[in-house]
């Protein structure tokens, strides 16, 4: 791969469009409607930058932006960065769920990846 193609990354590579008024909503938000095994198909991601606590992974799907917990920023980070990792979400072969956990915090919910 050229410098300039892994290096120009400002331009999404991620086919999928969200229209402008797409919500956002937290994972406990979508397991409290949906349930806990609900299968996601990603269609885009990317770590927001300049968030209130620091980077904030952001994960799109049909219809919605999910604030994904911060542990995965690197992956996010690593997905952008991947020619084939965006070659498999444009062709909607990745999907997640969430799955329940319990820290300090209390009860929080962590991102499965699933090849569809």
């Amino acid at each position: 791969m050229s410098f300039a193609k892994r290096f120009n990354t400002a331009k999404t590579r991620f086919e999928y469009q969200a229209p402008d008024n797409t919500p956002f909503f937290k994972p406990a938000e979508l397991v409290a409607e949906h349930g806990i095994d609900k299968v996601y198909t990603l269609k885009a991601c990317y770590v927001n930058k300049k968030g209130l606590y620091g980077n904030e992974p952001v994960l799109i799907t049909e219809g919605c932006f999910i604030n994904a917990p911060a542990h995965i920023a690197e992956v996010v980070e690593q997905v952008v960065k991947d020619e084939n990792s965006i070659k498999l979400v444009n062709l909607n072969k990745v999907g997640f769920r969430f799955y329940e956990y319990e820290n300090k915090y209390g009860q929080q919910f962590g991102i499965e990846w699933i090849d569809l």
